[in-house]
């Protein structure tokens, strides 16, 4: 493959340069940034939370060519793999992007600035918390956010699960699949928003029992999940708790740049192009991954592949190629 010219070594400016930025250090983010320096192209990875929300599973099964491995462990592998072929991992807050007059991009940080070519936002999403005492201490220690990811840690075990969405729904149902042994499916309002045909199965289900108005106040234990308080005074002994209460996409960058959204979504063609000319996106932050259950590693890994593909290509038009 024919390369670019690369810039200059970075200690000569004050403002570094590279041919690709990318925002974001999950698994959209890190694979990007494999493809792309495997490419040969000067590559800048930029981001403050490392390995995104894959870094919080405590254990993925369903990762191919690993049978069972931590989202941190993951995470490592392909950080080391991107840099292994010449990325440059940088752990910063982005402050700011916008496009100079030559198209360029200038990522603006706390521990600097760069110049670049091209930019991939694989900013991903955050769950949306209870924000809860507790919660942020049992993460991955019986606080998840994705039951069909983690229910099969939870066979033969107690569990709650909040929410009253389709992705709840479904979540309680996985668990009882597996064998949970007691299913507490709750709802702060007297009703669930999901599909009729959820609540039906969940009906048919003797491990599952739905409780209305119940809202958690706390989360307890000791080194792991052991009791959920509602604000009502009630408790329940419980080994695990799933908040599934929806996801927040983090596209304040891409409205800064003036990134097209869709649903709240960074709006993407097949391609991985947004409608700003050298700005491609991936992952979870994307409109190719709407449904919930969708929001996997394997996903955000493919969008990614394409991401980096399709960057190359552009540089590759948009510049003078040398051999």
């Amino acid at each position: 493959m024919m390369l670019l010219t690369p810039d200059k070594e970075e200690e000569s400016f004050e403002v570094k340069e590279y041919d690709v930025g990318i925002i974001g250090l999950g698994p959209a983010g890190l694979t990007s940034a494999i493809y792309t320096s495997r490419a040969g192209l000067s590559v800048v990875v930029i981001g403050r939370d490392y390995g995104g929300q894959m870094g919080l599973a405590l254990e993925i099964e369903n990762y191919p060519g690993f049978e069972n491995i931590s989202g941190m462990e993951l995470t490592d592998r392909m950080k080391n793999q991107a840099e292994k072929f010449g990325a440059k991992i940088v752990f910063a807050e982005v402050d700011d992007i916008y496009r100079k007059e030559d198209k360029r991009f200038l990522i603006k940080t706390d521990m600097g600035e760069y110049l670049v070519k091209a930019l991939i936002l694989a900013t991903g999403g955050r769950h949306r918390e209870l924000n809860v005492p507790g919660e942020k201490e049992f993460i991955g220690r019986g606080v998840s956010y994705c039951a069909t990811c983690d229910a099969s840690f939870f066979k033969e075990k107690t569990v709650v699960v909040v929410g009253s969405g389709d992705a709840a729904a479904t979540g309680t149902l996985a668990l009882s699949d597996v064998g949970a042994k007691k299913i507490y499916w709750v709802s702060r309002s007297d009703y669930m928003k999901c599909e009729k045909i959820y609540l039906e199965r969940a009906a048919q289900r003797d491990n599952i029992e739905i409780l209305y108005k119940k809202q958690v106040s706390e989360i307890k234990g000791t080194n792991t999940v052991e009791e959920i308080v509602f604000n009502d005074g009630t408790t329940l002994k419980a080994d695990g708790i799933f908040a599934e209460i929806g996801n927040i996409p983090n596209t304040e960058l891409a409205v800064k740049l003036g990134v097209e959204l869709e649903d709240n979504l960074i709006k993407i063609d097949d391609e991985c192009r947004t409608n700003i000319e050298g700005v491609f996106a991936a992952g979870d932050v994307t409109s190719k991954i709407k449904n919930p259950l969708s929001r996997q590693v394997t996903t955000s890994v493919g969008l990614a592949t394409i991401a980096a593909i399709s960057t190359a290509d552009y540089l590759q038009a948009r510049y003078t190629i040398q051999e």
